[in-house]
């Protein structure tokens, strides 16, 4: 599944644009995640959009939920 998140600005705030990953993880809108970026391996993030379809270029893979938070659905 391909989603975009934003990644986390400052305290509870996530922002700015929006970046597409690609994850095997059962995620919603909502749910706090930690994805690999270029300058950092592990950016705090937030899913924003989900079932996207595949898009023409090669994405990163979100392999794990924010260890310090809460999921979404829960």
């Amino acid at each position: 599944m391909f989603v975009n998140v934003q990644y986390y600005k400052s305290e509870g705030f996530y922002g700015g644009a929006k970046y597409t990953y690609e994850t095997r993880l059962a995620l919603v809108p909502g749910d706090k995640v930690i994805a690999p970026t270029v300058k950092e391996p592990r950016q705090r993030a937030v899913v924003r959009e989900t079932d996207l379809p595949k898009p023409s270029f090669p994405c990163r893979e979100i392999a794990e939920y924010d260890p310090e938070v809460e999921l979404a659905y829960v």
